[in-house]
């Protein structure tokens, strides 16, 4: 059975797109028609398709086509040689082909979602902007933190400093938000910020998944009202069944003395201890 598909598979002119289907699953096909099993078969196509989605090298249609044009060739080459091996494999290649297109559809699909992911991901690590929560990564703020403070210090501007810790409600108070399993948390925490603050405030990201929030030309009484409405809206805002608990650290100078990091240091500090003393806000 070997030599006759391969007798008649060489006759063949497949072009290189039905030639990549082809060539892997040919020696499953031949043990296939000898009664073996289709799943090598499917397998092998189906693999060729998802390469091919991920690569974006050949569109699906152009397998598809390729597929059913070299399943027919390949039955054509089959009727004409007349004996009943030839004409058993012709049934089992028809029976096949509709299976076949299948998985080759779904090979692509597959390698098309994988390449979406890995598009995602790069554009994520490209952006300044986490994408879930819709702040700056805790590299940018850093930045813009620098910034703000040089702009106070040219201007003589106030700058206010607020941290936002979320925290588990069990058990154990002193447990940060994890990141993975309360995306949708997060999510809408961030949206809240981004709708509660002004246009010219920054809103990032901590290390261990906070919210760091940069906000100049602001009084101190300014910057207690604010934490106070931003405690109201993201209680009301939290649509989950078990909502975080939000732990504010506010920092204030009417004029800016210090450096970006040491202020930074301060404002962790004071989420430390008010974890430590269940305090729900704290001034550094």
């Amino acid at each position: 059975m070997d030599e006759l598909f391969l007798a008649v598979y060489d006759d063949l002119e497949l072009g290189e797109v039905g030639r990549s289907l082809w060539e892997p699953a040919l020696p499953h096909l031949a043990r296939l028609v000898s009664g073996g099993d289709e799943r090598p078969v499917l397998a092998a196509v189906e693999d060729v398709a998802r390469s091919a989605g991920l690569s974006q090298s050949v569109p699906v249609a152009a397998l598809l086509d390729a597929f059913a044009c070299g399943s027919k060739a390949l039955r054509d080459g089959l009727h004409a040689r007349g004996t009943a091996a030839a004409l058993e494999a012709r049934r089992v290649l028809l029976a096949l082909e509709s299976t076949a297109l299948t998985r080759i559809a779904s090979g692509y699909s597959a390698g098309l979602e994988q390449t979406i992911v890995r598009l995602r991901r790069d554009a994520e690590d490209a952006s300044p902007f986490d994408l879930c929560t819709g702040a700056m990564k805790p590299g940018e703020i850093v930045e813009q933190l620098s910034l703000e403070v040089n702009r106070c210090q040219r201007m003589e501007l106030s700058l206010g400093l607020l941290e936002l810790a979320l925290e588990e409600t069990g058990r154990d108070r002193s447990k940060p938000y994890a990141r993975e399993g309360h995306r949708g948390a997060l999510h809408d925490a961030g949206e809240c910020l981004r709708e509660n603050l002004r246009r010219y405030d920054s809103i990032g990201l901590t290390p261990d998944g906070g919210f760091l929030l940069v906000l100049p030309d602001i009084s101190r009484r300014g910057l207690a009202g604010a934490a106070e409405r931003l405690r109201r809206e993201l209680s009301a805002s939290a649509g989950v069944s078990a909502p975080p608990r939000f732990l504010f650290a506010l920092a204030h100078y009417d004029y800016v003395d210090v450096n970006a990091g040491e202020m930074l240091e301060a404002l962790d500090h004071s989420v430390q201890q008010a974890r430590v003393v269940h305090e729900p806000l704290a001034w550094s």
